[in-house]
């Protein structure tokens, strides 16, 4: 009878074993902010057997502080053999350590979460500052030949030292890197650089109290000065430093891209292509008062310079020589930051 007995509690063991790895509850481990959104989603490879309630326990004594609904929200057979369902506890806005418990099945439970005020920008927010500053395009090899990089198809050098690099497999620098797309253009480093100085503006409590306030106006001030300096004798921003995905520093060139890494001479932003966020970036940063008059007035030229050259030639630097949307929009924020700073009607 014993021995039954153990053998009973031994499979039963191992069906819940089988059951709570068949069954998983994804929820965001980085944590949720009081005041927003809060879901999380099951993935069961057992069909509709979820349609049930949850509830939300606090880590630290095990108590039920939060109920609610689980929704079905269909199989996906692209992904497998599996159901998805969704679980919304928005509702919640307790400050503390959490899981997420199906009621009904006692041993499936999701990973320990966290609740807090502004909790996703102090855990991202140091972290994304760190990435920014390991990401400059600065070691010994990249100073040396950016000192004098060549234009595609050309003899002459230009001083593209500074920026980012775009990712850890791709040492090139861009403004925008999909401008042959004409509808798909995302604005890297001048809307890095944007970003950088609009949050250093809008929360400076926060960022004093992370420690972070004078590391993201640094890193703003590196990327103003890195789109100062790609801005050409003839207004025009350069668009990109291309690798060409070789460790050879010498390989750059400044560049532009058609798909499949197609190199050009189109190398000239539109203000879809990077153009409009730099100027937008140059003039907001130009009324920084902690910043150097010199420093500030040349932002600023540099800033209006661009917008003269890019209102005339806007058209010549467009893939397909057609405006959209998106220079549109572009534009308008280059012009709304020189108004802003300058309080000239022009504008």
């Amino acid at each position: 009878m014993k021995q039954a007995f153990s053998i009973l509690l031994l499979f039963l063991s191992s069906l819940c074993s089988v059951l709570h790895a068949k069954v998983i509850i994804c929820v965001n481990q980085i944590g949720y902010n009081t005041g927003s959104s809060k879901d999380a989603i099951i993935v069961s490879e057992y069909g509709d057997s979820f349609n049930q309630k949850f509830e939300i326990i606090n880590q630290s004594n095990h108590q039920s502080v939060f109920q609610g609904i689980i929704k079905k929200e269909g199989a996906f057979t692209e992904w497998g053999k599996k159901s998805y369902y969704s679980i919304d506890f928005s509702a919640l806005k307790t400050a503390g350590k959490f899981y997420i418990k199906i009621i009904a099945a006692d041993s499936i439970h999701s990973p320990v979460f966290e609740i807090g005020e502004n909790l996703l920008a102090q855990k991202t927010l140091p972290a994304l500052m760190h990435y920014f500053r390991n990401q400059r395009a600065n070691t010994p090899q990249e100073l040396g030949q950016d000192k004098n990089v060549l234009l595609y198809g050309s003899a002459k050098t230009v001083d593209l030292t500074g920026g980012w690099c775009d990712a850890s497999g791709d040492v090139s620098k861009y403004f925008s890197h999909l401008s042959y797309a004409n509808f798909f253009s995302p604005q890297q480093i001048p809307l890095v650089t944007w970003s950088l100085i609009d949050a250093s503006e809008k929360m400076p409590e926060l960022l004093g109290k992370l420690k972070l306030t004078d590391s993201i106006r640094d890193e703003a001030v590196y990327g103003a000065d890195y789109l100062l300096k790609s801005l050409s004798e003839e207004g025009y921003f350069y668009m990109i430093v291309f690798s060409y995905f070789n460790k050879d520093p010498k390989a750059r060139r400044v560049v532009g891209l058609h798909a499949n890494s197609v190199t050009t001479d189109e190398y000239q932003c539109a203000f879809r292509e990077g153009g409009g966020m730099a100027i937008a970036a140059l003039a907001r940063i130009s009324g920084w008062s902690m910043l150097g008059k010199n420093q500030r007035t040349n932002y600023l030229a540099g800033a209006k310079r661009a917008y003269e050259h890019l209102k005339i030639n806007n058209l010549k630097y467009c893939d397909d020589g057609k405006e959209n949307i998106i220079d549109n929009y572009c534009a308008l924020m280059a012009v709304s930051e020189l108004f802003k700073v300058t309080k000239d009607e022009y504008y």
